[in-house]
């Protein structure tokens, strides 16, 4: 079941997210901006049970501005929310590991991938850097990124 995050999920998000560079830029973007941002949604995919526990989230999906950054550990990305997010909203920049990345690509087939980017770079809705995204040493790895050539 995929839904919005709110303030309660933190610890089970923070838990998810830690381990690899991609869930640590999607962490740093909730920290910084928390959840209630109107240019910054957090959705996360969730098997269905009474408490929301880092196990029983199978992705994390974030808009940060018109950047999608998405983290699934046991790669299940979810092909049908995504094609109906991305009906309503074209990202200007898709980011993550390469595995999720490449089913992304299904579905935005006129962007260009590049694969072993260090740190993608994420632009606010002026064209301007995320600050909290630039170069921090622990969101650096083999990002694969689905650009359409806006920036």
């Amino acid at each position: 079941m995929i839904r919005e995050c709110k303030k309660e999920d933190l610890m089970a998000l923070e838990g998810y997210l830690s381990a690899e560079p991609y869930g640590r830029a999607i962490l740093t973007a909730i920290r910084e901006y928390g959840l209630d941002e109107k240019f910054q949604t957090v959705y996360m995919n969730v098997q269905p049970g009474a408490e929301v526990t880092a196990e029983r989230i199978t992705g994390v999906y974030l808009w940060l501005h018109r950047n999608l950054m998405l983290y699934c550990s046991t790669n299940q990305v979810d092909i049908d929310f995504l094609e109906q997010m991305i009906g309503e909203i074209q990202p200007d920049l898709v980011a993550g590991r390469k595995d999720n990345v490449n089913i992304v690509s299904w579905l935005l087939t006129d962007y260009n991938l590049a694969t072993d980017v260090e740190i993608p770079q994420f632009l606010d809705a002026d064209g301007r850097e995320i600050g909290c995204m630039a170069e921090h040493p622990e969101h650096r790895g083999g990002w694969s990124v689905l650009d359409r050539g806006v920036q």
